[in-house]
């Protein structure tokens, strides 16, 4: 009898990563071939646990360095975090050393005592004159590695994002100029480096329509896309029942079932949270029996709450990350069309794209642009004549959050 812990946090692995056998065993083949990497998926998916699974599985013939680079915002800053993430291994921490002399010498203790946030501020300041050239040099030290390094750099998006666009979300010829320097420079490794180092690419936004925006998708023609699905049914619902095994909780005739037709799409994530409010629920009522009666109550009170659900508020804060204050409007208008009516149609679009702000000319390209994006980061999926929501709860969740007082399409037509 399989048991699994709850975990409805960042990521997981070893014994709390559920399946995914098949989806790993590609990946680490593409990596025992030396293809680079970009891992594109919705939001919520498990990049991020792919990735950490993967580098524990072949840690015994890779050189693996995991970075987290959700608070970076410049090329000094990624530099930064893959120095640090060489502290664990001993041979290539002396080299890192080397590279970094300078602070040592000037360092009043030394940097071996020092904690991982004191370092990443001391390697931080010593980039900011000169990154490339000591990016360089960390490249090099890290060549010489007795196996081959992978290098995980996961939300490498947003830091693209930043660079191109700063707190104004807007693109400007010098921060063009800037990401442009620095994919380049990313992609130079993956070429003269080839064999040696391997850099895989996620995170929660898509790296491929930022690119597309500022006309850079040829930086990343080096890397091999790799498409990482939602669970299938059968998945998530042994995910549920793992989890039922570990907190002896009694899913009655229909309820998992009824779980994972209220989710729509099985998000990994999005299973978990619905489990975690079901395992609640029971302790609460002191009865460990779920029945498909609670999953629909569970569903509309919890799931649906709108208020401190930062699990979902994510869906909305990442498009802002996206898209510029100038297209949010049209976005925001799109979604909860489709949400409230429960589909888009190219008319519906039509309307509204003609009942926004911008120019006729600077609209039809958005409206473009924005379906595109919303496809590519798993909001709407095309389904005949249509735009549909990928999964029924981010669906329900904006209707909730969006839906009081709106008026769709149809109605604005007829004013």
């Amino acid at each position: 009898m399989k048991k699994l812990v709850r975990e409805v946090g960042p990521w997981v692995d070893k014994e709390r990563f559920w399946n995914r056998e098949e989806e790993l065993e590609n990946l680490i083949e593409l990596l025992d071939e030396g293809a680079n990497i970009m891992i594109t998926a919705p939001r919520r998916i498990g990049k991020t646990s792919l990735i950490r699974e993967a580098g524990n599985r072949i840690s015994d013939r890779f050189c693996c360095l995991q970075l987290d680079l959700q608070k970076s915002n410049s090329h000094a800053d990624v530099i930064t975090e893959l120095s640090v993430a060489t502290r664990p291994h001993m041979k290539l921490w002396s080299k890192t050393k080397d590279v970094f002399k300078n602070i040592i010498s000037t360092a009043a203790v030394s940097i071996d005592s020092l904690s991982n946030n004191d370092l990443t501020t001391k390697f931080r300041d010593a980039l900011l004159s000169n990154w490339q050239n000591k990016g360089d040099r960390m490249i090099e030290a890290i060549a010489t590695s007795e196996d081959p390094v992978i290098i995980f750099m996961d939300e490498f998006p947003l830091v693209i994002n930043r660079l191109l666009k700063g707190a104004e979300y807007k693109i400007t010829p010098e921060r063009l100029k800037e990401a442009d320097t620095f994919l380049s420079w990313i992609r130079s490794i993956t070429i003269q480096y080839k064999g040696r180092i391997r850099i895989v690419l996620t995170g929660s936004i898509g790296l491929e329509p930022i690119l597309q925006q500022a006309g850079l998708s040829h930086t990343v023609n080096t890397f091999t896309p790799f498409e990482l699905d939602p669970w299938d049914v059968k998945t998530a619902a042994g995910c549920l029942q793992a989890l039922a095994n570990n907190y002896k909780i009694l899913f009655r005739e229909g309820a998992k079932e009824r779980m994972l037709k209220l989710i729509g799409s099985p998000i990994p994530h999005h299973v978990q949270i619905f489990f975690n409010y079901i395992y609640i629920d029971c302790k609460k009522r002191k009865n460990m029996e779920c029945r498909k009666e609670d999953a629909d109550r569970i569903f509309k009170s919890r799931m649906l709450s709108v208020r401190g659900h930062a699990e979902l508020s994510t869906y909305e804060e990442r498009l802002k990350m996206v898209l510029s204050n100038e297209l949010l409007p049209l976005a925001l208008e799109l979604l909860t069309e489709a949400a409230v009516t429960g589909r888009l149609t190219v008319k519906a679009a039509e309307i509204l794209r003609l009942d926004s702000d911008l120019d006729a000319k600077r609209s039809k390209e958005a409206l473009r642009e924005i379906i595109g994006i919303l496809e590519h980061d798993g909001y709407l999926i095309k389904k005949k004549d249509a735009h549909v929501f990928v999964s029924n709860l981010v669906r329900d969740w904006w209707k909730a959050r969006f839906g009081f007082q709106y008026l769709p399409a149809a109605g604005r037509e007829r004013r």
